[in-house]
């Protein structure tokens, strides 16, 4: 489900040409292009959370299965909500040597003024899959259920604190605050701490300083396992499998709130289109391989996999509704 949530040169041999001069060797045709040397995946977000978790795993593959015959490393540069790494990424004009896995913080950042980068200031390379957002609490927190958290705002949206990462405005942040408004809480007024990582955000609210954290499924999941947190609500369509299926939805508890964020991957400005198909094909061998389904299906991840352009296509329609749903959370700020 979607969230709510691209030459190929060919040479033509002359009639009549003799064998001399078919032995002649040819140019290499551009779609040939491959990585020279160690090819760095940037993430954004600190060693841990859920990009990095991905990308770590794909790098995996992509060496144990030499999808990629060079090296394949990945290196976390953190700051400003991705805006450090998105900065170092720009310094990398033409380079396909480097790429960033890429989320909805990319599309959300330059609409709440929070960064100057857009999705348009890159190379689009595809998208892989889909992740939903969990509400978590401490496991001994008063705080029943989604529900309960749910008419607690509604009565005062100052009484409980949400922390989120790693930017305002990001998909940690438009998860818990669809479901708010959808239950009719003032969201404009929900007391929000932003954190420059999913880990810290955790720790925060393991520690007793905010009452609410919304997180990726996936990290959630990690602190379910810990005994550390209980999850209040996801904003799937429906109850999810395997281990998740113990995560309520939030439609169950009356909040009609349905909302996910996208995995994919952009290279540095100014890719070649062999560069770009490069790439494009490395993802796709990734997309049907057995390993990559498996951490899919373990992760309860609605896998969709789309080329460049397809990206960049659902990337500019997904540009327009979020201008809708930040301006009705009251973080609309830029109109890049």
């Amino acid at each position: 489900m979607a969230a709510d949530s691209f030459s190929i040169h060919r040479f033509v041999a002359l009639a009549g040409c003799c064998a001399a001069l078919l032995a002649v060797p040819q140019p290499a045709p551009a779609q040939s292009w491959k990585p020279q040397q160690p090819v760095e995946v940037i993430i954004g977000s600190a060693a841990g959370s859920s990009p990095d978790t991905m990308a770590r795993a794909i790098q995996k593959i992509w060496q144990d299965k030499r999808m990629v015959e060079v090296p394949v490393n990945v290196v976390n540069r953190v700051g400003g909500g991705n805006t450090v790494a998105w900065n170092f990424l720009n310094g990398k004009q033409g380079d396909g040597h480097f790429l960033m896995a890429s989320n909805i913080n990319l599309s959300a950042g330059h609409l709440t003024g929070t960064t100057p980068w857009s999705f348009r200031d890159f190379t689009s390379l595809g998208i892989l899959f889909h992740e939903y957002v969990a509400l978590a609490v401490a496991v001994d927190s008063p705080i029943k259920d989604g529900r309960d958290a749910l008419a607690r705002l509604r009565k005062d949206p100052g009484s409980l604190s949400l922390g989120v990462s790693s930017v305002a405005g990001g998909a940690n942040h438009i998860g818990a605050g669809l479901a708010f408004k959808a239950a009719g809480v003032d969201v404009k007024k929900v007391r929000t701490v932003v954190f420059d990582s999913a880990g810290k955000t955790m720790t925060a609210l393991l520690g007793g300083h905010i009452d609410l954290a919304g997180t990726s499924i996936t990290a959630a999941l990690r602190q379910v396992k810990n005994g550390k947190v209980r999850v209040l609500g996801v904003t799937a369509p429906k109850r999810l499998g395997g281990e998740m299926a113990q995560f309520p939805t939030w439609r169950e508890q009356g909040a009609d709130a349905e909302f996910s964020n996208y995995r994919g991957f952009i290279g540095a400005p100014g890719l070649s289109g062999a560069q770009v198909a490069y790439w494009e094909g490395v993802l796709k061998r990734l997309d049907a391989d057995e390993s990559w389904q498996a951490y899919i299906d373990q992760n309860e991840l609605d896998r969709e996999l789309m080329d460049g352009r397809q990206a960049l296509q659902y990337l500019t329609e997904l540009d327009g509704r979020l201008r809708g749903v930040l301006g009705d959370l009251g973080l609309l700020k830029a109109a890049k």
